[in-house]
């Protein structure tokens, strides 16, 4: 573990022991952005795995679409020196159901959502009916979304039973490789923060301009090795004390041709391209808001982001009742920056 204070406001940590857990959410996620797992752990054991925890699995399809790793939001609850797997268990155990799903959902960003209804729904069908209409574009599975709402606690239990089971001598060894790139990103990190300020290069980071704009009265810079992001934010939106959690990657960040591919198919339809270059000229919009620039139907537009959200194209942010888009300018860079390398094309 390193702490590392950068300024009153602003802290640079790295707890090994969440890797685990970042490593079951790119389990749970099919390992979209590497196969580190599988590296370390071996595809025949990941198998066994998805059949030992098979409800685990099942019931992550009610909240892959819209909240694939939001059982990390309640780190922000957690001092930065108190944060360990074990302690992280006992929170989210303690917390009752229908706070939980309350907000592992951002159910606050749905405006027909109910908390009465919600916990109604723990026990009467026909509420489970009406929670799951509030999600019925974002889960594909009903059953699944009724065995994560019932059995919320067993979907706690079974996530960090598989991270103790991540949490062995093969995944030590990789982590002891990482000192340097440790060390690499506490540097950036605080050169980055005393140059442009804690926001501005959380900012740069993600690739994205926010629309959260806090103001925020703690920052906290993790690095990561086993998340599936290049960077993942968490932030509080209530309260007196509103802090931001920025996690980082750890990996090198590398293109391979096919993911150069990947990403020129997302943007070779014309619709998908104006979106692109509306965001690069506008900033972050709302759905409709494209919607009604491009003269193209909202349901259209939610078509084109999930295709676009496939290569990283574009960021994605709730704030209230709305979702804001917005170009990933750091994937967008990178993606010139390998087009211009394999054409052999001069800056």
């Amino acid at each position: 573990m390193r702490i590392e204070a950068i300024n009153e406001t602003t802290t640079f940590a790295y707890h090994p022991s969440m890797e685990p857990a970042w490593g079951v959410i790119s389990l749970l996620m099919g390992e979209p952005t590497h196969t580190l797992c599988t590296d370390i752990y071996g595809s025949e054991q990941i198998s066994n795995w998805k059949r030992k925890y098979n409800f685990l699995f099942e019931s992550y399809r009610a909240i892959e679409k819209f909240a694939p790793a939001n059982i990390m939001d309640f780190l922000l609850d957690v001092p930065v020196a108190d944060i360990s797997q074990e302690h992280y268990q006992e929170l989210l155990l303690s917390i009752p159901p229908v706070d939980f799903l309350w907000r592992i959902m951002d159910m606050e960003f749905y405006g027909q959502a109910s908390r009465e209804v919600l916990e109604q729904a723990l026990t009467d069908d026909e509420a489970l009916d009406t929670a799951y209409s509030w999600f019925a574009d974002k889960s594909d599975s009903f059953l699944a979304f009724a065995a994560f709402v019932r059995q919320s606690r067993r979907f706690i239990s079974e996530f960090f039973s598989l991270a103790h089971e991540l949490d062995n001598d093969d995944l030590h060894q990789a982590i002891l490789s990482l000192n340097d790139k440790v060390e690499q990103m506490a540097n950036v990190t605080r050169t980055g923060v005393t140059e442009k300020g804690a926001f501005d290069f959380s900012e740069s980071q993600m690739g994205k301009t926010f629309r959260n704009r806090g103001p925020y009265s703690e920052f906290i810079f993790m690095p990561s090795y086993l998340m599936p992001y290049k960077a993942c934010r968490y932030f509080h939106t209530t309260g007196d004390h509103k802090r931001q959690m920025l996690f980082i990657t750890l990996r090198t960040s590398y293109h391979t041709q096919a993911d150069t591919v990947k990403a020129l198919k997302s943007i070779a339809d014309g619709t998908r391209y104006q979106i692109l270059a509306l965001l690069a000229k506008q900033g972050t919009m709302r759905g409709f808001e494209i919607a009604k620039a491009l003269s193209i139907a909202t349901s259209t537009v939610s078509h084109h982001m999930d295709q676009l959200k496939e290569s990283g194209l574009i960021t994605e942010e709730p704030v209230k009742n709305s979702k804001y888009y917005g170009l990933n300018k750091q994937t967008a860079q990178e993606l010139v920056a390998e087009i211009s390398k394999d054409f052999c094309i001069d800056n």
